[in-house]
């Protein structure tokens, strides 16, 4: 039995229809479907470890975004660290980036769900290693801590979430103004002005970011990501030569809009330049650490009260010291037999 875990009021009402297209999809399929909703407040990971324990799914499948993902995942994670049962997590993704599934190969949306029920039904799994962060007060003790599975940072990119969700927000009151005015259109205006609020205002910080015990010191950071799937935000290769399963994050610092500018340019997935290219246009491949214990210190400038924080595009407490931690292989996901980002 597969359970599809999925939120049916999400999306105006959409959701729905996917929830039940994926349900006569995977019954096509042989793959006997029952319906798990999620709840809201942050009840569903509790409630669906509950489920898995009843030791009678062989696959949990979300339907969703990144929090659906999420949710799912650390259900699972908690059943298994409770009593042992343990069942892969299979994606029908409808998020707007999507990093998990398209570091794989696995497309969103309603037109990918045959494909992506044919992937489920195959069963080919692979090891994903997880993150855990810690945040910490002045005082060094522990304020919050949870579970990433795509990535998590602190600047700009999470200022950028931030101001989306707040916009999202704002629009979900708005009949007319929600229909046109969301998905990477809500995105691109809430980048656009971080931008060029970071720009006039004074978004830079410095930080010591401990690396499996090596230290290294940047002044001048905007954007500091620490990214466990090949692709960020979508679009965006730092490392071509990541893995999700080798027991390391990869950490990108970025210092200045300029810098910021070129890796945007320079790591897009699909940037036609060639390495010479590259080297004429100054948007070299960066060098980039990675690590399995990573301690990151931030000191912000006088008259920035907090700087933002992410993980896996929702916010995070803002704090002036984190650490994080890769869980190696901590989650089993189904992708296709030939996996590659799309």
């Amino acid at each position: 039995m597969t359970l599809l875990v999925a939120n049916a009021t999400a999306r105006t009402g959409r959701a729905a229809k996917a929830i039940t297209r994926a349900m006569d999809t995977m019954r096509d399929a042989k793959l006997e479907p029952e319906f798990f909703g999620t709840s809201p407040n942050g009840a569903t990971v509790a409630a669906l470890a509950r489920r898995i324990e009843q030791d009678d799914v062989q696959k949990v499948v979300y339907l969703g975004g990144d929090g659906t993902f999420a949710e799912a995942a650390k259900a699972i994670i908690l059943a298994r660290e409770r009593t042992g049962v343990d069942v892969p997590l299979g994606m029908l993704p409808m998020g707007t980036a999507n990093d998990q599934g398209r570091s794989f190969g696995i497309l969103a949306g309603p037109r990918a769900l045959p494909a992506n029920v044919a992937i489920i039904a195959e069963g080919v799994e692979q090891w994903l290693d997880v993150g855990r962060i810690e945040a910490f007060d002045t005082t060094n003790a522990s304020i919050r801590q949870d579970l990433w599975f795509d990535s998590c940072g602190v600047g700009l990119s999470a200022q950028i979430l931030a101001a989306r969700n707040r916009d999202r927000m704002v629009v979900s009151h708005i009949p007319l103004v929600r229909r046109i005015y969301r998905d990477k259109i809500v995105y691109a205006s809430a980048a656009v002005r971080s931008f060029l609020t970071g720009m006039l205002g004074r978004a830079h910080f410095s930080c010591e970011l401990t690396i499996d015990g090596d230290l290294h010191e940047y002044t001048g950071v905007t954007d500091l990501v620490i990214s466990g799937t090949m692709l960020y935000g979508g679009d965006w290769i730092f490392d071509p030569e990541s893995k999700p399963d080798d027991g390391r994050f990869e950490v990108v610092v970025l210092r200045g809009h300029t810098d910021w500018t070129k890796a945007a340019i320079g790591a897009h997935k699909r940037n036609p330049l060639t390495h010479d290219d590259r080297e004429v246009l100054g948007l070299q491949r960066r060098s980039v650490p990675k690590g399995a214990v990573i301690e990151l210190k931030v000191m912000r400038p006088d008259g920035l009260d907090h700087i933002y924080a992410q993980i896996d595009g929702e916010e995070f407490v803002s704090a002036d010291h984190y650490r994080i931690e890769n869980l190696f292989h901590h989650l089993r996901i189904i992708v296709p037999s030939n996996p590659h980002w799309v």
